[in-house]
């Protein structure tokens, strides 16, 4: 904006003429300049017109004094330039108030402040939070759309336990983002979470689209384990527990928390039984059948390779089925391989248990894009009727998608 009112000021008067007395005879004389470049009388003629020129000035500067007497006529040199630089500055100064009411009309101020305070927010004093809270709602109204914002909000509410709010909010984020898994699962937590920790339809539906798009979302894994928890499903809720342990480091206090709910679980379940009075024994059959399920080796043929960052998809179904929600994933990067994976309850995804299939179909999937699907895979395998046990292994090599040449 200043470069164009610095033009407007410095450029736009050597092009823009206004009809004013005396103006015509000097634009003749300019054209008349051009003309005598080639003349070899140039000196002489040019003379004659900038007489004349002067003439025809001073002519009118006496007409205009006997009108006004007193008055500097308007044509001379110093009242030309200075009405030019009133007329630029004038422009300068129009577009400079302009520039700024945009700005603060558009609110780009508010948002910068917000950006400023949640730049320093580790050292912000707690009491200013609820402020910024109510500045970035004021904001979300006229920017609805605004995705920062309303993350920002959801975990707010959700750190302080206003889960409907958090609701409303994660459901706007879930029209924007769809298929996102960590909107998905944040979504079905805080309807747990609103309706008194009671898993509705929708959250159920939400939080397993969430871990089949990422068999690893935390979230959605701890949503449906306490779920599962609360149902008195303690075996499900197992399986989604050991796999939520895997992400602790073990002595960490996460690690040792969850080994606190999965022992919890596990008493409960030995508690209910009707089959034994031995704690222990139950225990142990609640071991042996999580680790029923079926290894898979996963192989490349010789001489082939992959690119580190793709990502692999071990994935069970139940024999023959014409569903393509998988019963059990494992997810692993290229650069592993070989490798070897185990499928069992608890790698299951939605409450799934792979232990009381009588047999499984395996399908390995190699994905450069990170996303799961025969659509995205570029190198498959396949296994079909594994009967699920205690030793069940199979092994599998991968397969190139690429289509081949002549």
């Amino acid at each position: 904006m200043l470069a164009l009112a610095t033009s407007m000021v410095f450029l736009l008067p050597k092009y823009w003429r206004h009809n004013r007395p005396g103006e015509t005879s000097i634009d003749w004389l300019r054209l008349r300049q051009e003309e005598l470049v080639q003349n070899e009388e140039r000196d002489a003629l040019l003379t004659d017109a900038q007489l004349r020129v002067l003439d025809e000035l001073d002519a009118l500067d006496e007409g205009a004094s006997e009108h006004q007497p007193g008055v500097v006529s308007r044509n001379s040199p110093t009242t030309s330039r200075a009405l030019g630089l009133r007329l630029g500055w004038t422009i300068v100064a129009a577009i400079l108030v302009g520039s700024c009411s945009l700005y603060l009309a558009l609110g780009s101020l508010d948002d910068v402040r917000i950006a400023q305070q949640l730049d320093t927010l580790a050292d912000a004093d707690p009491a200013s939070i609820p402020a910024l809270i109510e500045k970035i709602e004021a904001r979300i109204e006229a920017r609805p759309d605004n995705s920062d914002y309303l993350s920002l909000l959801g975990e707010y509410y959700t750190a302080q336990e206003r889960h409907r709010d958090a609701l409303r909010v994660y459901k706007r984020l879930l029209e924007l983002f769809p298929e996102a898994p960590e909107v998905l699962a944040r979504t079905a937590q805080a309807d747990y979470l609103s309706r008194d920790r009671v898993l509705s339809d929708d959250a159920k539906r939400w939080a397993e689209a969430a871990l089949a798009a990422d068999p690893d979302q935390r979230t959605a894994l701890g949503t449906l384990g306490m779920a599962a928890f609360e149902s008195e499903n303690y075996v499900v809720a197992l399986g989604y527990w050991q796999r939520l342990q895997r992400f602790e480091a073990p002595g960490s206090p996460g690690y040792a928390m969850m080994e606190s709910v999965i022992a919890e679980a596990r008493r409960r379940l030995a508690g209910g039984s009707n089959q034994t009075d031995d704690p222990e024994g139950a225990s142990a059959a609640l071991t042996s059948s999580l680790d029923v399920g079926v290894a898979v080796n996963v192989q490349l043929p010789d001489g082939a390779s992959l690119t580190p960052t793709e990502t692999i998809f071990v994935i069970a179904r139940p024999a023959g089925s014409t569903q393509r929600m998988p019963t059990a994933v494992v997810k692993r990067a290229a650069q592993d391989l070989p490798f070897i994976v185990r499928l069992t309850d608890g790698s299951a995804m939605a409450g799934q248990r792979i232990s009381i299939l009588k047999s499984v179909d395996i399908e390995v999937q190699v994905s450069p894009s990170g996303q799961p699907g025969r659509a995205q895979a570029s190198w498959l395998g396949q296994a079909y009727g594994i009967k699920p046990s205690v030793d069940a292994e199979v092994a599998i090599t991968l397969k190139s998608l690429a289509p081949k040449r002549n």
